[in-house]
């Protein structure tokens, strides 16, 4: 059966997800450490994971939308403050955010609305959360959000048992030039505290369990531009024009273009197909795929075949 979105928004998932790490705790139950501070991290509720942000829905035309970071979250609250432009005219009204426009309408809801979400590369979407959150010094200091902060973005100098200040752990590493090392290092203790931008995506919305009732399911790859314009068609109404005004995507269909590089003259956007050999290698897609993996068969995703050629050729020179 179909988990109502009441239930999604509910304490219902929460507690499913406590049920599954009790269960793990009192049995003894040996699993990897990173999916340990995964659980910790997303049921601390510092993680946002459960947060109602994650659930936008509209009645023109009537549908429930799943939403999470570094999947076009940004772009999406401009498709649905669009959809549900008429409950928030004047910015006062009881629908209107803080940003003053609507992600979720107040206009009553049919009982049989469809679900829909899109998902991306797991692999390109660590990337590109890692782009927009650690890459430059300025956005780590200002954000936050490339976690551990202890590590990445400590406000007061680490010291060790005998208070002797260390020197800066990313000395060496956060220059450029050195992107292989600086993600490499980042890949490789960012589970120590989860951050909402990194958690897998089958966490969100209660995906893991119902992704399969989905009535819609995109992909924000290759053929985004045609999952759009499949979307559209599917739901109809002012949805076709509301989504080309913020993806721009009709006349990348009508020219047949299947590449996805992010919407131009977009400053959030970070280009992330087109940079993934410069910041990952064989080492990093392993060590990324073994945390990420619950994306790749929750989701019933494939890995992507870049990814899998850095690991054909490591093994080729071994």
């Amino acid at each position: 059966k179909k988990s109502s979105w009441k239930a999604m928004d509910s304490r219902i998932a929460i507690d499913c997800m406590q049920q599954t790490r009790d269960h793990i705790m009192t049995q003894n139950i040996t699993v990897p450490w990173w999916f340990q501070t995964l659980l910790r991290d997303i049921l601390a509720g510092g993680t946002g994971v459960y947060s109602p942000w994650h659930h936008f829905y509209t009645s023109k035309p009537p549908f429930h939308f799943c939403t999470m970071g570094k999947v076009a979250t940004t772009e999406w609250r401009k498709v649905f403050c669009k959809l549900n432009k008429e409950d928030c005219v004047d910015g006062n009204s009881p629908g209107c955010n803080k940003q003053k426009c609507a992600w979720k309408t107040t206009q009553k809801m049919p009982t049989n609305a469809p679900f829909a979400v899109f998902v991306r590369d797991p692999l390109e979407r660590l990337l590109s959360g890692f782009l927009d959150k650690c890459y430059n010094p300025r956005a780590r200091k200002n954000q936050g959000h490339c976690a551990p902060n202890v590590v990445f973005n400590p406000t007061e100098p680490l010291v060790d048992a005998k208070n002797k200040s260390y020197a800066n752990l990313l000395d060496s590493l956060d220059i450029e030039g050195q992107e292989k090392a600086m993600f490499g290092a980042y890949v490789d203790v960012f589970p120590l505290k989860w951050n909402v931008h990194f958690v897998p995506q089958a966490m969100f919305c209660d995906l893991h369990r119902n992704i399969d009732k989905y009535d819609f399911v995109g992909n924000m790859g290759k053929d985004f531009y045609f999952d759009l314009d499949r979307m559209g068609t599917k739901y109809g109404g002012q949805l076709p024009e509301v989504l080309n005004s913020t993806f721009g995507y009709m006349d990348h269909v009508m020219s047949g273009n299947h590449e996805n590089t992010g919407k131009k003259n977009n400053a959030h956007a970070t280009h992330t197909p087109t940079k993934v050999a410069r910041f990952y290698t064989a080492r990093t897609v392993r060590r990324a795929l073994e945390y990420l993996s619950v994306d790749y068969v929750m989701l019933g995703l494939d890995v992507p075949e870049w990814a899998k050629q850095m690991l054909r050729e490591e093994s080729s020179n071994m």
